[in-house]
């Protein structure tokens, strides 16, 4: 079936859906996602229904030509395919467009998958070829548009009027082009109505927009799979006109950033050369003050080890705005990728946060707090100073067979596990060559939740033979080869 695409009203005559079995009900409810009202042919109102009833008119026969005459369309979906055909022949012999759900042969038209956003409406058809296809299509849709953008789409509807004023062709579609791609539809976005309405009056009445401040967006990036960047942040990343982002972001997520973008690389690594907070803090006013709407991009969350404070303060002192969207922090990510419980009920009741380094370098922890039995933290920014960690920890009493786990590259494709003990921590990290970015777990194991380490887990013990290959570095066996599992 070839067929056009088209908008039809169904704000005055309701339409007919035959049927009261669920498929229906499924019609009726999609419907009525748009529809004001509609008319269900069935002898009784479905359960699934009841919640709608004060909008459904109820059909207590199979409907006649007088019943079709004059509708929008109708859905026939009883299941029954001698009466759906005996509704889609009537409805074609007067015109009315009919739907009968997987009978193509049946239809004059096809339901679409469809985004809706208020008065702004996205359909996705197939003809029928691909319904599972169109249906992907739309949730990936929904993932892309904002939900307020039915908020845009209202208010710009309130100035099209004035904006006849601007002369036609370029300049127009320039204006319309700054109110829906620009700083008023992301504050409309944001939610904040009122200086959205404020930057379409500025344009309006010819107020020069590079004098208008941008804005700053500190993202939290997550540990580096960009499936597991929050919609916010995609979003945030399709907004902006700079995106200053760490080198600890991983491979694909700055895919998502509109191709305009300007990306700059500001990152910070241990031991090699790194921009400057003072410098990052620079740029970002320097762009916003420019009109650019900067993101921040930070590996993990922000709030977590990501110096999010120092900039916020810096950018709020130079009068601009900061949003923060926050990202999945490392230790969350390594542990689900070790299939490590970071709390269990009855074993697990704290987990602490801790950074493994400082400004100088030298972990400066409580360490007699860590050392307690039972404790559980993770260790941020360990690998470096992985012996000092051990050193200090067993000198404030810590027992050395405490449980180990090193997670490196969590939510990456390269991530490795190793399970060790507390005394061996440091070994295992030189051993086997952990270079990060990784997460030192101390006091958890899977025994502890009552689990199995996963098949690919490799144990480290300075006591068993290490099996070199004929390169310099060195791997273990997986752990079941060498050791029962935790």
């Amino acid at each position: 079936m070839k067929s056009f695409p088209i908008f039809v009203s169904v704000d005055q005559t309701p339409p007919l859906v035959n049927g009261g079995g669920d498929l229906a009900v499924i019609k009726a409810r999609t419907l009525l996602l748009r529809a004001p009202r509609l008319t269900l042919a069935a002898h009784e109102l479905p359960a699934g229904l009841s919640d709608k009833a004060t909008q459904i008119d109820l059909l207590p026969h199979t409907p006649a030509l007088a019943d079709i005459k004059g509708r929008p369309f109708v859905i026939s979906a009883t299941g029954d395919d001698i009466e759906d055909a005996r509704v889609s022949e009537l409805a074609r012999g007067i015109g009315v467009p009919v739907n009968v759900p997987d009978r193509p042969e049946l239809c004059t038209f096809a339901l679409g998958a469809f985004v809706d956003r208020g008065d702004l409406t996205v359909a996705v058809s197939t003809d029928g070829a691909a319904p599972v296809l169109a249906t992907h299509l739309r949730e990936w849709l929904e993932r892309q548009l904002h939900p307020r953008l039915d908020r845009v789409a209202a208010i710009a509807r309130d100035y099209r009027e004035r904006a006849q004023r601007v002369p036609s062709g370029g300049q127009r579609r320039a204006f319309w082009h700054q109110v829906l791609a620009g700083a008023p539809a992301e504050a409309i976005q944001r939610g904040d109505e009122v200086e959205g309405r404020r930057l379409i009056e500025a344009l309006l009445t010819g107020a020069d927009s590079e004098r208008q401040p941008g804005r700053v967006i500190i993202v939290g990036a997550g540990p580096g799979d960009p499936d597991l960047l929050t919609l916010k942040a995609v979003r945030a990343l399709k907004s902006a006109d700079v995106i200053l982002y760490d080198s600890l972001v991983g491979d694909g997520v700055l895919e998502h950033a509109r191709r305009e973008a300007v990306l700059v690389v500001v990152g910070k690594r241990a031991g090699k050369p790194s921009a400057q907070q003072g410098d990052i803090n620079a740029q970002m006013i320097a762009y916003a003050r420019a009109g650019k709407t900067v993101v921040r991009l930070k590996g993990g969350d922000a709030f977590v080890f990501g110096r999010a404070a120092e900039e916020i303060a810096a950018v709020e002192t130079a009068g601009i705005g900061v949003e923060i969207i926050p990202g999945i922090t490392a230790a969350q990510a390594c542990a689900v990728d070790a299939r490590l419980p970071l709390t269990y009920r009855g074993a697990i009741r704290t987990i602490s946060l801790v950074a493994g380094a400082s400004t100088d370098g030298e972990p400066d922890l409580d360490w007699e707090a860590l050392a307690r039995p039972q404790q559980a933290f993770a260790i941020y920014m360990g690998v470096k100073t992985a012996h000092r960690i051990v050193r200090n920890l067993l000198d404030a009493g810590a027992d050395g067979s405490t449980p180990a786990v090193i997670v490196e590259n969590g939510g990456r494709p390269q991530c490795r596990t190793i399970a060790t003990t507390l005394s061996e921590l440091d070994a295992a990290v030189m051993e086997l060559e952990v270079a990060g970015p990784a997460i030192l777990f101390v006091g958890l194991d899977w025994s502890a939740a009552g689990l199995k380490a996963p098949p690919n887990v490799e144990r480290y013990s300075a006591t068993w033979p290490l099996r070199r290959a004929a390169s310099a570095s060195s791997r273990l066996e997986p752990v079941d080869t060498l050791a029962p599992t935790l």
